[in-house]
């Protein structure tokens, strides 16, 4: 698990330079499935696991643990623990690991509708909608997440891609210093950062 993640931590960042040359969609969009469609499957925002995991992932100097953190963390924010959204959040999930985005939105809205105060149906919604071009109601649904859970990380880090791909580097800088709020050594978030301040002093 630990490996995997950190091959999916070092696709991402590898393609950011990419995005920053090239503003392909398709390299943001193999982004948004290593970063989330490949996450462990099973959130609830208020279970009462979260506030020690938190508070653990702020204090923790390792980047082996933080990731193992995280991990948790995202176990338990796709916990539905609601059998009427359990099925469709799933198959929301599967639709999008076969590319059928436009199926993957309709699963996600049912979810959103049975259960609006569960913020990961918010998040994966912001993900398909994201992968299709529709930045605009990813945003709105990525705003959605973090009133639910303010220290969704995830949803931060996708809202980084939108302002990196419409070239708004220092929005982009702003969240990454928001995440750092979150787990302020999280290595891949700080080089993250640096990249945008070494591209904005280049191009300055």
């Amino acid at each position: 698990m630990e490996e995997d993640l950190n091959i999916k931590k070092n696709l991402a960042y590898c393609l950011i330079l990419k995005i920053i040359k090239s503003s392909h969609m398709k390299y943001i969009n193999l982004i948004f499935t290593c970063l989330f469609i490949s996450l462990p499957v099973k959130s609830d925002q208020f279970d009462s696991r979260l506030p020690d995991l938190f508070d653990k992932l702020y204090l923790s100097q390792n980047n082996k643990e933080i990731n193992n953190i995280t991990s948790e963390i995202w176990d338990i924010w796709h916990e539905t623990n609601d059998i009427k959204i359990e099925a469709d959040f799933y198959r929301g999930i599967e639709s999008m690991r076969t590319q059928d985005i436009i199926m993957s939105i309709a699963f996600f809205t049912k979810v959103i509708e049975k259960k609006p105060n569960f913020a990961e149906g918010w998040n994966k919604r912001a993900t398909a909608y994201f992968m299709m071009g529709e930045f605009d109601k990813s945003m709105f649904d990525i705003n959605q997440t973090l009133i639910l859970e303010p220290r969704h990380f995830g949803a931060l880090d996708g809202m980084s891609l939108i302002f990196i791909h419409l070239q708004q580097y220092n929005e982009a800088i702003k969240i990454y210093d928001q995440m750092l709020k979150i787990f302020p050594n999280n290595k891949n978030i700080i080089d993250k950062k640096k990249l945008m301040q070494e591209y904005l002093s280049k191009s300055a």
